[in-house]
């Protein structure tokens, strides 16, 4: 294996049998995206969630995506400390606008269906 420096970390070269190894992997990934990202669309169509849902499923596409609160503040314009209580407070009651902003800031998009209860 030929070995080259950069810096202060060494890198090893793979192996062909390696590089081959590697290359259909990431062959494999490449060829799943589209279906990954249908289900997931699937999944965020057509589903219904109570304020409490909507907020945990923002704050689980925040940390998806690694954000931090600080970033989504300042993406929002909503304080730091307000998106850890909205997140963290199963009692929390936001407002419309703020969901807006929130989902707005993770490039979703907030709707809001009434429907006559069962």
């Amino acid at each position: 294996m030929a070995k080259r420096t950069m810096g202060k970390r060494i890198y090893r070269e793979p192996t062909a049998e390696q590089a081959a190894k590697y290359r259909r992997i990431r062959e494999m990934i490449v060829a799943e995206i589209p279906e990954i990202k249908q289900e997931a669309k699937t999944l965020r169509q057509g589903r219904r969630v109570r304020i409490q849902e909507a907020v945990a499923m923002l704050k689980a596409e925040r940390e998806l995506r690694g954000l931090s609160l600080a970033e989504i503040s300042e993406r929002t314009g909503i304080s730091r400390s307000a998106i850890s209580r909205l997140e963290n407070n199963q009692e929390a009651n936001p407002t419309i606008n703020t969901l807006a902003k929130y989902a707005d800031a993770l490039r979703m998009e907030l709707s809001v269906t009434l429907d006559d209860r069962p």
